[in-house]
């Protein structure tokens, strides 16, 4: 029987590799000061979220993975406000958002999807570079050994 599993993975200014339980990881973004990452505080870190299929609670193969940018507070809590302006970012940017935006008004065309687009680029979402991913993408299926947070 198959089914689907989510991994997380935050990324250190050194390319370390850490896996979060998924349950650490909901209750950080919780953002309470039961669950911090003091390790973490006051910086902005890259994280991994890696859809994985499974067969028989093994995972098999990779389905999706998404890079983006988790801001912690001085006391190493999840800044929520951040997370809500990304979201916003992201939203903003979708190819679907336009629909919602004047198109063009005589010669004035309306760009506020393309700077948002940027904006997310840079501030929202990240790449790894090709090795990174492939230890990440290795990482969510057992076959990359990394520490856990």
């Amino acid at each position: 029987m198959s089914s689907a599993s989510i991994r997380y993975f935050i990324i250190t200014d050194e390319s370390e590799i850490l896996r979060v339980p998924i349950n650490k990881f909901k209750r950080l973004l919780e953002a309470t000061s039961e669950e911090k990452l003091e390790r973490f505080a006051g910086k902005r870190v890259r994280v991994a979220e890696i859809c994985v299929k499974l067969e028989d609670r093994k995972p098999m193969e990779v389905i999706r993975a998404i890079y983006y940018y988790l801001h912690f507070n001085e006391k190493g809590i999840l800044d929520e406000e951040y997370l809500i302006k990304s979201s916003d970012i992201v939203f903003a940017a979708c190819e679907n958002f336009s629909a919602f935006i004047e198109k063009e008004q005589g010669n004035v065309i309306n760009a506020q999807q393309e700077f948002a687009k940027r904006q997310r680029d840079h501030a929202v979402w990240w790449k790894p570079n090709m090795q990174l991913e492939r230890n990440l993408l290795d990482a969510s299926i057992d076959e990359f050994k990394c520490k856990r947070v």
